[in-house]
């Protein structure tokens, strides 16, 4: 049984908002696509891990400690839909109201609050599931009984874990980092080492594992390849730093699930025109360990 659930909010709005073919709209005229999506996928999961503790993680819209290091980072994302960005809101509050912690923190990602929860409840024997699409938080596969839960069409989820990892990639999960610091990352516009892909990435990580052993061992390296490692040592270096997660953001200091307010949460659906998200919040039940 999973001890904590941790579902990465953003990445789950946005699946929530552009999976939701169905206009919802409040009286008002707002739309409220993505809040219908979010609150289904939510309760589905929860119930579905059977965990006493849980938290949806939201990034903050303050700036972040990793643009401050390389401002063009997430530079080539597009600015979000404007109905999308007032649901956000609307999601923390259906959250909340069904007993759920929401964790936002200015100047920390929500991958930078996950892997610190997530590796917090694992260093002390707990059984973690990680719910995101994010590859980042590979990362935390190695640092005990951590399970990542990545959405793959529909309501399908495919499973990541530390053997599972091992076996795709050939190293460890701790080295992820170093992996990715050779073949960037486009989604975050992380350039990596120009002219060293994935497989080139995987050869030298298997072989070395880390960029310090990478770097000390130019000399057996072959001529091509060592000449774009000399080229952009630096930025091998810089990308790490932007690809390892924090594992020091702060945190409340219990995500127990609080008891269900059915009140407010139908008072929720009927303001904002959620009949059918209605039905689904009478009947939620968390884990019963969970305190009220």
């Amino acid at each position: 049984m999973t001890d904590l659930i941790l579902i990465d909010g953003h990445a789950l709005a946005y699946r929530a908002y552009f999976g939701v073919r169905t206009r919802h709209v409040t009286s008002c005229g707002v739309l409220v696509n993505g809040v219908h999506g979010f609150g289904k996928l939510v309760l589905s999961l929860i119930e579905g891990a059977g965990a006493p503790a849980a938290a949806v993680v939201f990034d903050s819209a303050a700036p972040v400690f990793r643009k401050s290091i390389y401002p063009s980072y997430k530079a080539n994302r597009p600015s979000p839909p404007e109905d999308f960005i007032p649901q956000i809101p609307l999601m923390k509050e259906f959250a909340s109201n069904l007993g759920i912690p929401v964790i936002c923190e200015d100047g920390f990602e929500a991958d930078d609050l996950i892997a610190t929860a997530a590796v917090r409840e694992a260093r002390t024997g707990g059984h973690v599931t990680i719910v995101t699409p994010d590859k980042d938080l590979f990362q935390t596969l190695g640092e005990g009984d951590i399970t990542i839960m990545r959405p793959a069409g529909g309501d399908v989820f495919t499973k990541m874990d530390a053997a599972l990892f091992r076996k795709q990639f050939g190293f460890e999960p701790s080295s992820m980092t170093d992996y990715q610091a050779l073949t960037g990352d486009r989604c975050d516009n992380i350039p990596g080492v120009a002219g060293v892909g994935p497989v080139t990435a995987k050869g030298l990580i298997r072989r070395f594992s880390d960029l310090e052993t990478i770097y000390e061992s130019l000399p057996s390296i072959t001529f091509s390849v060592r000449n774009r490692l000399e080229r952009e040592k630096e930025m091998a270096f810089l990308c790490r730093r932007l690809t390892r997660l924090r594992l020091d953001a702060p945190l409340p200091s219990c995500l127990d699930m609080g008891r269900p307010d059915i009140s407010g949460s139908r008072d929720f659906c009927t303001r904002n025109n959620l009949a059918g998200l209605s039905g689904l919040c009478a009947t939620f039940r968390p884990c019963p360990a969970a305190r009220g």
